[in-house]
């Protein structure tokens, strides 16, 4: 049986069909399709900071994540968690927006020292690092040498120490000193890194209680010592 050649608008549509066949299987073959696939994550800002103890961080912890061609990609969940040092974090999971940034806010605990905290995000993460350092509310209180004896013309000690209203150690505190007998090698001092600060005082001449009086901005701490007769 013999049959009739194509039209020529059959052939067209044929030849159409060839060619939207080979752009969608070049298209396959060369680029990958669906949503993109985060590559990295990066700090944006927060890191480093440092932070009064007991309070929450002014600046917020910001992550942006990328793909591998460095535009970012929103949508993506960020996990947030206190690697070490203590504290909270205001937000622990939470999406990226439509710039690939996401953040939260990080409240310190009431000991100094240094905590991180990790965002991660596709297998990837990064660490900020915040310094926490003593709240600056404090008091001064007699930490050595009160209540001891020492005979007319021995020196003796006396060591007071300031903290901060959660007993971390405040270093570079003035402290001023005053005795209402005897003779102090000092007149002030500064608190070193464990918030001490130390004078001597040499008692006499007269014999009995003495009583030495140290002053820092937060308040004043009376050290009493007895003088004894040399002989």
């Amino acid at each position: 049986m013999h049959r009739p050649p194509p039209s020529r608008l059959a052939r067209a549509a044929a030849s159409l069909a060839l060619l939207s066949l080979g752009a969608a299987l070049g298209a396959c073959g060369g680029k990958k399709l669906g949503p993109p696939v985060p590559a990295s994550v990066n700090i944006v800002s927060g890191d480093p900071q440092t932070l009064l103890a007991g309070t929450p961080a002014s600046i917020p912890l910001v992550a942006s994540i990328l793909n591998s061609d460095g535009s970012p990609v929103p949508n993506v969940p960020v996990r947030w968690s206190v690697s070490s040092g203590g504290g909270s974090l205001e937000t622990v999971v939470n999406t990226t927006d439509a710039n690939g940034k996401s953040s939260t806010i990080y409240r310190s605990p009431a000991k100094v020292g240094t905590a991180t905290v990790s965002a991660s995000a596709a297998q990837q993460s990064r660490q900020f690092t915040v310094l926490i350092i003593a709240d600056t509310t404090g008091s001064l209180f007699a930490y050595g040498g009160n209540g001891a004896a020492a005979l007319v013309g021995v020196p003796l000690t006396l060591t007071a120490r300031a903290t901060d209203r959660f007993g971390n150690p405040m270093s570079g505190e003035d402290v001023n000193w005053s005795s209402s007998s005897g003779q102090l090698q000092l007149a002030s001092g500064t608190t070193d890194s464990t918030g001490k600060t130390t004078n001597v005082i040499t008692v006499g001449p007269d014999t009995g209680s003495v009583s030495i009086v140290a002053t820092s901005r937060f308040n004043s701490v009376t050290f009493t010592v007895f003088a004894l007769p040399s002989s």
